[in-house]
């Protein structure tokens, strides 16, 4: 059974990293990148102002393709030191690229973890309650979860704004400055909405496990309610949770970008932004360095935690 997964799981790995060297390579695909990127390079060195008269074609250029993708593996599987072009120089890419991709994912596992916590408590919270007295949280739930993501940010910002200018009290620092980094508004501003949608699906899978013969007889038993919501519902419901939570380090994943330039913080995601363009290389290098970790992570969960029901059972 063991192999059967680590089959499984090795092909799924392989598939997924073709599929990002094929989608990193794609602009070599369609469009006549060497051109670009040589007028690009002399319009960021001012020696060409006008552009009015370049213009290009959708193409399909499978040489230039395969070339890239194959100049692509030789920077990911050789020693030589990986660079990047910016103002008319070469640059290491290494370590400012690492630096920032820590910062990155500081910002991002902090916020899945206020969010995982919140949402859990938010749970709890609102089983304790009697039934006929959840609807107003489920209400309060469905008007927060339906707010568009930059709204919540700017929000956040405007009201810490005002709070400062009504107490003078700064709560948090709204952007990130020259020696200032804005660290704790955007982890709880990016976990907000991950804790919501948290909240949403573990009430759902909270609500039909309160409805099993288990919980019946935990009740017969005359456990409290809190323990069996903690001990016995919680825990049957940790696979439901860690099958949305994979959706959910996506959507925050794709928060992060937002957040990024908002905060103004100067993360892996705004690397990629302001020298993706140039260097189509750190693209396909950044999808790896998030596509790598995840994976592992997800796989190795997921391979525990249904080792753990399977031997443990689902009921009491």
């Amino acid at each position: 059974m063991f192999k059967t997964y680590a089959v499984r799981t090795l092909i799924q790995f392989s598939l997924t990293s073709i599929g990002i060297m094929l989608i990193g390579s794609l602009p070599y695909l369609l469009f006549n990148m060497e051109s670009q990127l040589d007028v690009l390079k002399m319009v960021d060195r001012k020696e060409l102002t006008n552009t009015l008269f370049i213009y290009d074609t959708i193409v399909l250029n499978f040489e230039e393709y395969l070339k890239h993708m194959m100049t692509t593996l030789n920077l990911l599987f050789t020693d030589n030191t990986i660079q990047y072009y910016e103002r008319g120089r070469e640059l290491p890419l290494f370590p400012e690229f690492f630096d920032a991709y820590l910062q990155s994912m500081v910002y991002l596992l902090a916020s899945l973890t206020l969010a995982l916590v919140l949402g859990v408590l938010l749970t709890i919270l609102t089983m304790l309650l009697p039934k006929e007295k959840r609807a107003l949280p489920k209400g309060v739930l469905f008007v927060l979860e339906s707010l568009p993501d930059i709204f919540v940010i700017l929000i956040t910002q405007l009201t810490i704004i005002w709070i400062y200018k009504a107490s003078g009290i700064l709560l948090f620092n709204i952007a990130s400055g020259y020696n200032d980094r804005a660290i704790l508004l955007p982890i709880v501003v990016l976990a907000l909405l991950p804790a919501l949608y948290i909240f949403k699906y573990l009430l759902v899978s909270f609500e039909d496990e309160e409805q099993q013969l288990y919980v019946e007889l935990a009740r017969g038993k005359g456990l409290k309610r809190s323990k069996i919501l903690v001990v016995h519902i919680f825990r049957n419901s940790i696979l439901t949770l860690f099958n949305h939570f994979k959706g959910i380090f996506l959507f925050a994943l794709a928060n992060l970008v937002m957040l990024e330039v908002i905060f103004e913080v100067r993360g892996f995601m705004t690397f990629v932004i302001n020298h993706g363009v140039l260097n189509p290389e750190i693209v396909t290098i950044a999808l790896f360095m998030i596509f790598i970790p995840t994976f592992i992570f997800f796989t190795g969960m997921q391979w525990i935690l249904e080792r753990w029901l399977h031997v443990k059972g689902e009921l009491i």
